[in-house]
């Protein structure tokens, strides 16, 4: 009986501390409008697309001149460092602001990746939590610039 156990919850596909918000994109297949931002900008930038597409999940950001989905950076006078919108199922905005980053960043880099692969976290359905992952707003954004196993575990369960 008790392996019986083991065996259905090893079968579960959603993982017990699942955090997901509905609000993101249809697939786990996204494009994104090709952004160009000074080099300072786009390293931390493509590096936060790589960071999901590294991952054992089925995330695969890319950049496509047919896609109405993008990103913005600028100066915003609100207190969040990154947003993110849906406007469709195959469709995102996500906004980066630089105020913010740079008013509280010490390792600006690794600030900005995290920003932008949290904001992804999004994209992929995946809400904010309280545990160890790149979807928690208590998360050290100067150190924390991939997603974490949590993150990969929803991901896959969700898609």
């Amino acid at each position: 009986m008790a392996a019986a156990l083991v065996l259905a919850m090893a079968a579960s596909t959603t993982p017990a501390l699942a955090h997901w918000n509905g609000t993101g994109q249809d697939i786990a297949s996204i494009h994104i409008y090709p952004y160009s931002y000074n080099s300072t900008w786009q390293t931390p930038l493509n590096r936060a697309l790589s960071n999901w597409n590294a991952t054992s999940s089925p995330a695969n950001f890319y950049k496509s001149s047919n896609s109405g989905s993008t990103l913005t950076v600028k100066s915003y006078s609100n207190t969040w460092y990154g947003y993110y919108t849906r406007c469709g199922g195959m469709c995102m905005y996500v906004k980066l602001n630089s105020r913010t980053i740079n008013r509280d960043a010490s390792n600006w880099a690794n600030f900005v990746t995290s920003v932008f692969v949290h904001e992804l976290g999004h994209a992929l359905n995946l809400a904010h939590n309280s545990v160890t992952s790149i979807m928690n707003h208590s998360r050290n954004r100067n150190g924390m610039i991939k997603p974490q196993p949590h993150d990969v575990s929803d991901v896959n369960a969700y898609y």
